[in-house]
């Protein structure tokens, strides 16, 4: 989650592979999937409007999709491996990618019908507080596994550290960014737990516990960054 520190580290991976393109292709078709209105052209001035309120759901459900794609591009570039291991964890993060699209829309799209105060619309029929705690459970399991999907990525770099001739300030860089990642899934944790175990006048807080790594995330890679200034002199 940190960027690299001033000198930065090897880039192995710099050429276009098919796995990298495979892995571009299927987030591009994931994000397609999000797009407004994508069965159903606008017939009037009024449904245009209407469909323009599914935006910020959709800028929301892209933005996320985005920081995953550029966080595997980051770690495709820096290592290069298309070894079996990394291989099959990056089609498992594209699977879940393309199962995880639609809940995380809806997510999205339930925060922002209750920030409007129902004005922008939900898309999508919730008729008990239990199938909002079921939302919650699906799509933190998509959240927990996108992140531990990430942490393998560079567990998997970090094992093949002689292979790659790391740096210590490398080898402590990769060790520490599955560490984060896994920090960060684990929210999806929390969330759950707190899904089924709040009463229903505090359900909301299971929701809200997702803007956590928006602060969490940054402070990690400070916090990375500092730790490889002081210790590797980097």
């Amino acid at each position: 989650m940190a960027e690299a520190p001033d000198q930065p580290f090897p880039q192995r991976g710099l050429e276009v592979t098919r796995l990298s393109t495979f892995t571009d292709a299927a987030f591009a078709f994931a994000a397609t999937l999000l797009a407004i209105s994508i069965d159903d052209i606008p017939g009037s001035y009024a449904e245009l409007i209407e469909a323009l309120k599914d935006s910020p759901a959709f800028i929301a459900s892209l933005a996320l999709l985005l920081l995953y794609w550029r966080s595997h591009q980051a770690w495709s570039k820096r290592f290069g491996l298309e070894d079996t291991g990394s291989v099959l964890l990056t089609f498992g993060l594209v699977t879940v990618v393309m199962i995880y699209v639609y809940p995380l829309k809806l997510m999205f799209g339930s925060a922002f019908h209750f920030i409007s105060n129902g004005w922008l619309p939900l898309g999508f029929s919730l008729d008990t507080l239990d199938e909002f705690r079921g939302l919650l459970t699906i799509y933190g399991v998509g959240f927990i596994a996108l992140n531990v999907i990430m942490a393998g990525l560079y567990w998997r770099a970090w094992s093949q550290r002689e292979a790659l001739a790391m740096s210590e300030a490398e080898r402590f860089y990769c060790a520490s960014e599955s560490v984060a990642w896994l920090l960060v899934g684990s929210f999806g944790a929390i969330s759950i737990v707190l899904a089924w175990a709040l009463p229903d006048g505090r359900l909301g807080l299971a929701a809200w516990i997702y803007m956590m790594p928006v602060v969490v995330g940054p402070a990690i890679g400070i916090t990375q960054a500092r730790i490889i200034e002081a210790r590797f002199g980097r």
